[in-house]
């Protein structure tokens, strides 16, 4: 007896987690990965994960110190002007990976157009 009710127990486990995965839906593993870059960034400081420390003349043709200057400013907000603008572009990519979060939920192929344009509005 108390067999039989442990493999049903483990049977409807089984059952209602094989649910949820089914029902993600078209765009749910580009949201993820997107939603996982956002949060890797930050408006005006550019990624924050670890990478590697510039050398000095690392770009051919360049001084030393504007080469590690170009390498340290790259993706990077130098003014208030860019800190706003990057600020502005991460605001519109999040709208557009909601309006993809919901559009998938509902399991609209559409949701690949939204995050389409979240993806294109990080890489400005």
């Amino acid at each position: 007896m108390k067999r039989s009710i442990k493999l049903m127990a483990i049977s409807a486990t089984a059952f209602a987690l094989g649910s949820v995965s089914a029902s993600a839906g078209p765009c749910t593993q580009q949201i993820t990965a997107l939603s996982k870059e956002m949060a890797v960034s930050d408006a005006g400081s550019g990624p924050t994960g670890a990478r590697q420390a510039p050398t000095a003349g690392d770009q051919k043709g360049q001084h030393p110190a504007t080469s590690l200057m170009s390498k340290e400013t790259e993706g990077k907000a130098t003014s208030p002007e860019d800190v706003q603008r990057q600020t502005r572009i991460k605001g519109e990519a999040s709208n557009a990976l909601a309006l993809a979060r919901k559009l998938d939920a509902e399991g609209r192929p559409e949701c690949t157009d939204a995050v389409d344009i979240a993806e294109r509005l990080l890489r400005l």
